[in-house]
């Protein structure tokens, strides 16, 4: 047994030393030419934003060959002139001094742009790799959208329009003060950054978003609607939630009104803080779409000693879905309202997130339980949910009102209200369709006309009949 111990101990000493050898060898094998292998031959940007760094894109470089090979030079063929400008291997470019590529090693070169126009153009250059006598290059395009860019912005005591003529690009910040009115007409496309706060309380959170102690007029139409999203276009992205933080109204805000607005990729798509006022509604949306947010669609805070005259959120045709935690979550009572609303909560992972619609009047302290006055109203709306109770409610006053009237539900046990269904399948159409209709679907002639809250039109501006159907459509035979 112990010669056997010491032949082995023998044995893998003289495979380590040959190994060893091996790699020095390897390593002292002087540096020759040889054709260079990239992960792609161009690199491509698809619809950036004129002034704006785009994103890094990546490209490989490979040595297949069994021996180094030395990399004269790097540069972009443009040179000073070029948009582009690249790192490659940790080196920012350009670089004139030999770069030695071990055998079958590769290397990486981080690629990015930023550049100005005023209209819609393309930009291109080529990467050059200098090998001995040989030049390679790798082709570089952009695709350049013209933009305006508003980059932690604010104002106040005005009223400010933004332009609609080409796409704006909200950079950090956009706050409108307790005297500003922010105005957005028809047709406007806003495309907000993924930046975040550096510092303060909100540190780490996502900062670009809008930001209203005043008024905000989102004035879209069925034909024109507004849309905002991330400043993201790749496909990849298209669905991607959490590229931006969404609307935030604070307390002193007051008036606003979104009409037929598209929020798609947010972190909570609408926040509402504090309760509504005696002559208008705190946020009135009709027409609205929000889709594709990381946490909630909205979430509106009362906490209000006393109910306003008017409701703090007065929805209209409002489509709400793929939401992480809930499609709305109304907190700490207040007044609100939900006519022929479409809320789903379509999430396929049961386990992940809450349900469609949240409720309570409540606050817990260290202390105490504090509770506030609650007016709850939904008419003809579908509140679905993959999960068992679309309304996950929890009330500790001692007269909260709450009031479903003529609305689609999934629910195990009835809510307060009359006329509602309880379904386990609404029978819509995809959520790439937007949740249409279907001619079996039950909500269809399934609602209630109502000479005060029933809209003459549905979310796609169609005309409603006097036996409408729940939710944000009207189904047309």
């Amino acid at each position: 047994m112990g010669h056997f111990w010491i032949m082995w101990r023998r044995t893998t000493s003289w495979l380590s030393s040959l190994l060893l050898l091996w790699s020095c060898k390897r390593d002292l094998l002087a540096p020759r030419s040889g054709e260079l292998v990239f992960s792609r031959d161009t690199v491509q940007f698809d619809s950036l934003f004129s002034t704006l760094l785009s994103p890094t894109q990546r490209l490989w470089v490979y040595n297949p060959h069994p021996y180094p090979v030395e990399i004269r030079r790097i540069y972009l063929e443009g040179g000073a002139r070029s948009p582009f400008r690249f790192v490659f291997d940790g080196q920012e470019g350009p670089i004139h001094t030999p770069y030695i590529l071990g055998a079958r090693d590769s290397a990486q070169a981080f690629i990015q742009l930023r550049d100005t126009s005023f209209i819609d153009d393309t930009r291109s250059d080529r990467l050059i790799f200098e090998v001995g006598e040989n030049r390679q290059a790798v082709l570089l395009h952009a695709t350049l959208l013209a933009a305006y860019v508003y980059r932690d912005f604010g104002f106040d005591s005005a009223v400010v329009s933004l332009p609609s003529d080409k796409p704006v690009v909200i950079d950090g910040f956009f706050y409108v003060g307790p005297q500003g009115t922010l105005r957005i007409t028809a047709g406007t496309r806003l495309y907000f950054s993924g930046r975040r706060w550096d510092s303060g309380p909100l540190q780490g959170e996502l900062m670009s978003g809008l930001y209203i102690a005043g008024r905000l007029e989102v004035l879209g139409t069925p034909e024109a609607p507004v849309r905002m999203q991330g400043w993201r276009l790749e496909p990849y992205y298209a669905e991607a939630a959490g590229q931006w933080q969404g609307i935030w109204f604070f307390p002193s805000s007051y008036g606003n009104r979104l009409l037929h607005t598209e929020l798609r990729q947010t972190s909570i798509g609408v926040r509402i803080d504090s309760t509504g006022d005696a002559l208008t509604p705190k946020v009135y949306m009709e027409g609205c779409i929000i889709r594709d947010a990381a946490n909630y669609g909205i979430v509106a805070q009362g906490f209000s000693p006393a109910l306003s005259a008017q409701p703090i959120l007065y929805a209209v045709n409002t489509l709400i879905y793929r939401c992480g935690q809930a499609c709305a979550a109304f907190v700490g009572g207040g007044k609100h309202r939900l006519i022929h609303c479409t809320f789903l909560y379509d999430q396929g992972d049961i386990r992940r997130g809450q349900t469609a619609l949240i409720l309570s009047d409540f606050l817990r302290t260290e202390s105490q339980v504090l509770t506030y006055p609650s007016d709850f109203f939904a008419l003809n709306s579908a509140i679905w949910s993959t999960k068992e109770d679309a309304v996950a409610a929890e009330f500790r006053g001692a007269n909260p009102q709450w009031v479903f009237d003529h609305c689609a539900l999934r629910q195990k046990d009835p809510l307060p209200g009359s006329g509602n269904l309880y379904l386990s399948d609404l029978r819509l159409g995809s959520a790439a369709e937007g949740y249409p209709l279907r001619e079996e679907s039950p909500l269809i002639d399934a609602g209630r006309y109502d000479p005060v809250y029933s809209p003459r039109t549905d979310l796609l501006g169609r005309w409603r009949d006097t036996q409408p159907d729940i939710g944000v459509y009207e189904y047309i035979r």
